[in-house]
Parts: structure tokens; C-alpha cells; sequence
């Protein structure tokens, strides 16, 4: 079920979690899976994204820029949406609190590469370092007030507005997403 945040856009509740809880939560209309880079803490396996596959899926990329080559942490992405195929044209996130942020060079460089191969981006930060990256396809911001709210910035396409939130199956972080953007995911698995 979608809720409509006043004055703004329609929206869907989603989830994100290191580990993807066992069971998986209900009442989510999508989730992000990690799956992977060099700063990611835990890449989900198999067994967990089988957990999600009912689900859109937003796949996350976890780099350490300033560390990390920018073409081979897209290459690295890249691989990882083959394996796993995911469809050109859909959306990845970019996790940009893991190393020398705010590095638009850096994300230039990755996101590029990938966009050139068909996928769409979308960059992840908080408040304080989300708006000094280029928006690319649109903003994923942090903003953990624990209320269910998009932070009102243009290109803001999702907020995570609540952190380590304890469901049967783990602690889960919530988001909210525009559902044009939901609609645009990796798809349910039939």
C-alpha cells in the first residue's frame, strides 16, 4: 500500500538491513540489498536475496572512494548486476559515507561507467555530504528522525528515516521511496 506525503509525492515503505532479516518483515512494498564494494559490511548471499525476491529490489554498491579505483568499483557493480540479472534500465544506489566524501570526481568516473552500460544511479548520503554529489538519477538521503517523511530537497527521490528498527526476523533500517521509483526497480523474481 502506497501513502501519499502531503505536498509531495506518493510514496512506498520500504526497508534496508546489513543482514536481511529472516523472516522478512511485512507490510514492505521494496528493500535494498547490498551487494557489495569494498566498504560493504556485509554482501548479501544467496540465501538472502532469495529471502527478498517477491520484492523490488534496489541493489546497493558500498565503495571507499579515494581508495577504491572509480572504473573498477563500477566494473566490480557491473559484474555483480550480470550475475545476478539484474536488467539494464533499472536503478542502483550508490553508498557515498565510506570514504573521502564529497568526491563528484570520484562518482563521476563510477556512476559514468555504469549509466554508459544501461543501468540508472542513484547516490546515497546524509544531510551534512548527499547534496555536495552530483544527483545523477536522484538522491537517496539519510535523515533518521524515526517519523516517516521524504526530506524536502529537489531530486530526492527516497529518505531513510529510521534507523535499527527491531522486526522478528532483525533490525531493519525504514525508507520511504517515490513510487515512480519503485516501479522502476529489479523486478519480483516469478
Amino acid at each position: 500500500m502506497s501513502t501519499w506525503t502531503p505536498g509531495y509525492v506518493e510514496v512506498e515503505h520500504g526497508f534496508d538491513a546489513e543482514f536481511c532479516p529472516d523472516p522478512v518483515p511485512s507490510g514492505y512494498q521494496w528493500c535494498m540489498v547490498y551487494a557489495g564494494g569494498s566498504s560493504a559490511a556485509h554482501p548479501w548471499d544467496s540465501a538472502e536475496l532469495a529471502r527478498v525476491a517477491h520484492l523490488p529490489r534496489l541493489p546497493v554498491w558500498v565503495p571507499t572512494p579515494g581508495t577504491d579505483n572509480p572504473v573498477t568499483a563500477a566494473a566490480e557493480l557491473m559484474a555483480w548486476l550480470r550475475g545476478h540479472k539484474v536488467p539494464a534500465g533499472t536503478h542502483v544506489m550508490w553508498d557515498m559515507e565510506t570514504g573521502q566524501e564529497p568526491d563528484p570526481q570520484w562518482l563521476g568516473k563510477a556512476a559514468d561507467a555504469v549509466r554508459k552500460a544501461g543501468w540508472l544511479n542513484l547516490i546515497y548520503g546524509s544531510v551534512s555530504s548527499i547534496f555536495g554529489q552530483p544527483r545523477r538519477d536522484g538522491y537517496v538521503v539519510a535523515n533518521p528522525t524515526g517519523q516517516p517523511h521524504m526530506y524536502a530537497a529537489a531530486n530526492v527521490r527516497a529518505t531513510q528515516y529510521s534507523f535499527n528498527v527491531t522486526e522478528p526476523g532483525g533490525q531493519i533500517d525504514q525508507d520511504l521511496m517515490a513510487v515512480d521509483l519503485v516501479r522502476q526497480l529489479w523486478k519480483p523474481t516469478p
